[in-house]
């Protein structure tokens, strides 16, 4: 259980990092708003003045919850919502693999070359193809 004290440190230290509150005015929502991009928090009202006397609460309250660990992870961190690339997402890469390239052949020589142990021998072949120049 977080203490009121706890709360209140956690909210001056909240109020530094936000600086100056500077309500706007939202036409879609016919009101004053405020938000902020570190904090999960938005208020709203019908003056600049009324935003800014009530953040502090919605703030203080939002806090509270997270020091009670009643936040969920999901509402804690705000994403842009454009997904993409994340770490350890994919399939992993593997160092040993061997370094290949897409050719076209006919297909009795394609045949040819899918059975088993054909890469072996072939290998070989050019060896000493090697050997005699």
């Amino acid at each position: 259980m977080a203490s009121k004290k706890e709360i209140k440190e956690h909210l001056k230290k909240a109020l530094q990092e936000i600086g100056k509150i500077k309500p706007w005015f939202d036409n879609e929502v016919d009101a004053w708003v405020f938000e902020h991009a570190d904090y999960p928090v938005s208020c709203s009202g019908n003056s600049e003045k009324e935003v800014i006397k009530k953040f502090p609460r919605y703030l203080e309250e939002f806090i509270g919850e997270r020091l009670k660990n009643n936040v969920s992870p999901s509402v804690e961190k705000r994403t842009k919502g454009k997904g993409g690339k994340r770490e350890g997402a994919g399939r992993p890469i593997d160092p040993y693999k061997e370094p290949k390239v897409r050719v076209y052949l006919p297909l009795d020589i394609a045949s040819l070359l899918k059975k088993p142990d054909m890469i072996f021998h072939l290998r070989g072949f050019m060896q000493e193809l090697r050997e005699l120049r």
